[in-house]
């Protein structure tokens, strides 16, 4: 059975009218403020992926294929393929927000052997820990799979909370700030002669995709200060007290719920 608790029960309308001009203005600035901070952070991406592209060009797979191997004869050895797959916990442990690229890295991974992938975009940490979950859910491990907040299909984060693992990708924008840790580098297996023939190019995309991301952060923030003056105009009329009786009766009844739904 589901129920909506509507909050608008509790503000003076009549109050809350008196903004109407200025709640609809500041509404649409802020939509205005997040669609140009998202066409930024597209924008910022196509110098990222050119940049992947360049240093795929020179990265020796077969040896982070190897990489990937070593891992997966490391913490799964002879198991064999489980009759019911592990399932896969689908999150994010980063944000592009008003106050820049923040993350929560170590507070997930804390607790867990950790190996921390290190390699520039393009070197195959997302295949090694791709590789590793995968077998793990064929094993029948249940893992918590993160994703990267710039592009929502690319995997960065990996923990496997039986086995009380995590392998993690580290670079400039999330770094792990954690004392047991085994570091890989990735970047030991790409060819130099790409990265100096492609210098500039690898150069000019980082001062792009950086003034970019840069811009797009600015527009969140300026999103959050309009919506934040928007809510000035809500807290002044509403009613927290009866909020608050409203909460309590609503815990109560959860609380008597889930009670019953022991017996």
């Amino acid at each position: 059975m589901d129920e909506i608790i509507h909050l608008g029960d509790f503000w003076n309308e009549e109050g809350i009218r008196k903004h109407k001009r200025e709640i609809m203005d500041d509404n649409r600035e802020v939509g205005r403020n997040f669609r140009r901070a998202y066409r930024y952070i597209k924008g910022a991406y196509s110098f990222y992926e050119d940049s992947m592209e360049i240093i795929s060009w020179g990265i020796d797979n077969a040896k982070v294929n190897s990489v990937a191997k070593e891992f997966i004869d490391l913490l799964f050895g002879d198991t064999d393929t489980a009759k019911k797959e592990g399932s896969i916990r689908r999150l994010f442990a980063s944000a592009i927000t008003p106050n820049g690229y923040v993350n929560y890295l170590s507070t997930l991974l804390e607790g867990n052997k950790v190996y921390m992938l290190e390699g520039r975009p393009g070197t195959g940490t997302e295949k090694v820990i791709s590789k590793v979950m995968e077998t793990a859910v064929e094993k029948g491990y249940d893992v918590e799979a993160y994703y990267c907040a710039l592009n929502p299909l690319k995997l960065e984060h990996l923990v496997i909370p039986k086995l009380g693992v995590a392998l993690a990708t580290s670079n400039e924008y999330h770094k792990i700030n954690i004392k047991d840790i085994v570091p890989i580098n990735l970047d030991e297996y790409i060819d130099n002669k790409i990265l100096d023939k492609y210098k500039c190019e690898l150069e000019y995309n980082k001062e792009q995709f950086d003034s970019i991301m840069d811009s797009a952060i600015k527009s969140i923030a300026k999103a959050k200060e309009i919506h934040d003056r928007m809510e000035t105009y809500y807290i002044s009329n509403m009613d927290f007290e009866a909020i608050k009786i409203c909460f309590e009766v609503t815990l109560t009844r959860i609380l008597q719920y889930a009670e019953e739904s022991k017996l």
